[in-house]
């Protein structure tokens, strides 16, 4: 099979996440796998960004994984890289999908790339599926933006061979969008278990970042942005050490928050408690969740996170962590209680649920084994990919027999 990805991010800069893992799971099987992703701005970058970039044999997460990654022409400017982008790819798309005789689209993106992709698809019938992530067009600040990106997100969803949605709650949401209910289905998140699996606490890492090991350990990891709600973590930080001596945060990850974060840190006097890790590769970060006694989703509830159950969640729950979160509804659906590995708490209450929970290390470990156990059942990719094989053959016969 011939399958080209089409994804709206940085796959070099960015860390990596669910379509690396389909894209490099899928050419150890045998396919051969295209992507389209989007640089990001780099002013170190922009005479070669003037041309089309492609890199063959490429892999970031499995040395065995060979895909051909392609970069279309475009101005990397802060605010200009998506614009150019969006003006050039098409061309680039539909290079791609003749030369290769491609059999199947897997769009990610909505913004910008993902309108040229349901015409081509239309133009030259070839079958595609959207995956949805998100409420994409609640993701944009700018309001008129917001209304442009929103009927782009539309157009995306109603002409889609088939729609995969992450939670059942954004099965409903893309009905809503105009997705034929015969054409959208639930299915899940994948975890890499060769790289996420619990493990002992690493003492060097302890050693590196200055720890301590009687330190009692929360961490956060993944993208900073404003519904991250650490800030009102960080704010609060002080109850937490009235009743811990000795206790720190760890988050790993960058954003538009961090400077905002950092920041706070210096004011609330918190730089000795808090450490900033950045963004650190992915087979790192199992190695960091070794020295937690707990990891955090304390995102605010919003039309941007309500529908979603966050990948780290998963995550976390891999490496045999439990979970404090918010009571995301796209995530209560699928994770509902405290069998599942994972415990809830409005913002309100987060802080004094999450110094309950640090007192009881019996339910932590029972909390995390819970968790493990449901993750390692239902979400390992070992398994799912197989399954995702079935129904990209599926889409392919339906799209030959109506054709």
């Amino acid at each position: 099979m011939n399958i080209l990805i089409v994804h709206e991010i940085d796959w070099i800069e960015k860390v990596p996440f669910e379509p690396q893992h389909f894209s490099e799971l899928f050419s150890i099987k045998g396919h051969d796998v295209f992507v389209i992703d989007c640089a990001e701005p780099s002013t170190s970058e922009i005479r070669e960004s003037l041309t089309t970039r492609i890199y063959k044999n490429y892999n970031e997460l499995y040395d065995d994984a060979s895909i051909t990654l392609i970069r279309p022409s475009s101005l990397l400017v802060k605010g200009l890289n998506r614009l150019t982008h969006f003006i050039s790819c098409k061309s680039i798309i539909k290079k791609v999908l003749e030369e290769h005789n491609i059999d199947l689209i897997l769009l990610y993106g909505v913004a910008t790339n993902g309108i040229q992709c349901i015409e081509l698809s239309k133009e030259l019938g070839i079958p595609l599926i959207f995956r949805a992530l998100d409420v994409a067009h609640k993701l944009v600040k700018t309001p008129i933006l917001t209304n442009i990106v929103r009927n782009y997100e539309k157009k995306v969803i109603s002409n889609a061979d088939l729609v995969l949605a992450t939670t059942r709650h954004l099965v409903k949401y893309t009905e809503e969008m105009g997705a034929n209910s015969k054409n959208t289905k639930y299915f899940p998140l994948g975890i890499n278990s060769l790289d996420f699996k619990p493990m002992k606490k690493d003492n060097f890492l302890i050693q590196e970042l200055g720890l301590d090991e009687n330190d009692r350990i929360i961490i956060f990891m993944g993208t900073l942005y404003s519904f991250s709600g650490l800030d009102y973590i960080l704010k609060n930080f002080y109850i937490l050490q009235k009743n811990f001596k000795q206790i720190k945060f760890i988050i790993i990850g960058g954003g538009p928050e961090l400077k905002n974060l950092k920041s706070l840190c210096l004011n609330l006097k918190l730089d000795k408690h808090v450490i900033f890790t950045g963004f650190i590769k992915q087979n790192m970060i199992p190695k960091y969740f070794s020295l937690a006694d707990i990891c955090l989703n304390p995102f605010i509830i919003n039309d941007v996170t309500d529908k979603i159950i966050p990948t780290k969640i998963l995550e976390y729950m891999s490496c045999g962590k439990p979970v404090l979160s918010t009571p995301l509804k796209g995530t209560l659906e699928l994770l509902p209680d405290e069998n599942f590995g994972i415990v809830y708490a409005e913002q309100i209450n987060f802080i004094d649920s999450l110094i309950l929970l640090l007192k009881d290390k019996t339910k932590l470990i029972k909390l995390g084994n819970a968790g493990f156990d449901h993750i390692r059942e239902n979400y390992y990719w070992d398994n799912l990919i197989d399954e995702l094989f079935i129904i990209f053959n599926d889409v392919i016969k339906n799209s030959k027999n109506t054709a």
